[in-house]
């Protein structure tokens, strides 16, 4: 199967063509810089019209059965990435609609789209009437919104928690989510959680959301939505100490208690990102059929897979550049 990948350069995108190509499918891997680690690299911006694609590049599309939507910004604070998820999401559906041979698209957004929705969340579920904690939800809601409303091209939508797990550290996002708040954490800084990080926040294992996404793009009658994270829901708290324990380092974490001004106003005294503390609280539940028609990975779960994050990151030292990740 001749598959599009289009974010192929990011975190989830770089594991997709990787299980994509080891299963045999001929993969397109659509990037800004055009790098390819696997299958063959396109040069695109999906913030550009007609995803700033010349002709000869539009010909290599031909024969494409699915196109795998993956590409998107963590950065929380900011105005742009409304943009980015709203009119990379539409020059995306625009594009497979062009080419007579998709089939479908694969549409990966995430559980924080969702929000501050309340009640048990189903797979049908997106407008609920929620607020939002910061930019990045709103874009993300933004964006599922416009791909559950296409019509031209068959769209399954995917949703996942925080992505973890090993990758060359290049392509691991040190902005937003967990990952964030090891800078803060090596440097003997407290974190103000709400019930000690007591909750899960829907984590999941990059190499499996992979396998997710690679049998969505393959199977016959895929679900038009699902969802996916870690069944063992590991905690904020459990993840965190996980991710110091490649220096040696436990994380001190402190009770968030009382109003929520006053947790942020003690998180900020401690020079917390806001981006952080956004991700003190727990967040949404699910409906306990979230799962069904969810395709299942083919290899058990790593138990090491936070841990392993941490390490990818400590042998780059990425993570020590200063607080937020910025590299």
């Amino acid at each position: 199967m001749k598959i599009l990948v289009v974010g192929a350069s990011g975190y989830l995108g770089y594991a997709v063509c990787q299980v994509l190509d080891a299963a045999g499918h001929e993969v397109l891997a659509l990037s800004r810089s055009g790098r390819a680690h696997f299958g063959t690299g396109v040069v695109g911006n999906v913030l550009s019209p007609s995803m700033g694609l010349g002709d000869e590049a539009e010909g290599m599309f031909d024969g494409v059965e699915v196109v795998v939507s993956c590409f998107g910004s963590v950065e929380m604070d900011t105005t742009s990435v409304i943009d980015t998820h709203v009119t990379g999401t539409r020059n995306v559906l625009d594009l497979a609609a062009r080419i007579d041979s998709v089939t479908r698209v694969v549409y990966v957004s995430s559980v924080v789209a969702l929000g501050r929705a309340k009640g048990a969340i189903t797979n049908r579920d997106l407008a609920r009437g929620q607020s939002f904690r910061n930019f990045y939800e709103y874009a993300k809601y933004r964006g599922e919104l416009i791909a559950r409303r296409e019509t031209r091209v068959p769209v399954s939508i995917l949703r996942i928690g925080p992505l973890l797990g090993a990758a060359p550290a290049d392509v691991i996002p040190l902005q937003g989510g967990p990952i964030a708040a090891l800078p803060h954490l090596l440097a003997g800084l407290p974190a103000v959680l709400e019930a000690r990080g007591d909750f899960p926040i829907y984590a999941c294992d990059v190499a499996l959301a992979a396998e997710v996404v690679r049998d969505l793009a393959t199977a016959q009658k895929p679900p038009k939505a699902t969802t996916y994270f870690d069944p063992e829901l590991p905690t904020l708290a459990a993840i965190l100490e996980q991710l110091c324990r490649p220096w040696g380092v436990v994380p001190k974490i402190v009770d968030g208690v009382g109003p929520r001004w006053l947790q942020r106003a003690a998180a900020k005294r401690f020079g917390v990102e806001p981006a952080i503390v956004d991700y003190v609280r727990p967040l949404f539940t699910f409906d306990d059929n979230v799962r069904e028609r969810m395709p299942i990975p083919d290899t058990p779960a790593d138990p090491d897979y936070v841990v392993a994050t941490g390490r990818a990151l400590r042998e780059s030292g990425l993570a020590l550049t200063g607080i937020g990740g910025q590299r």
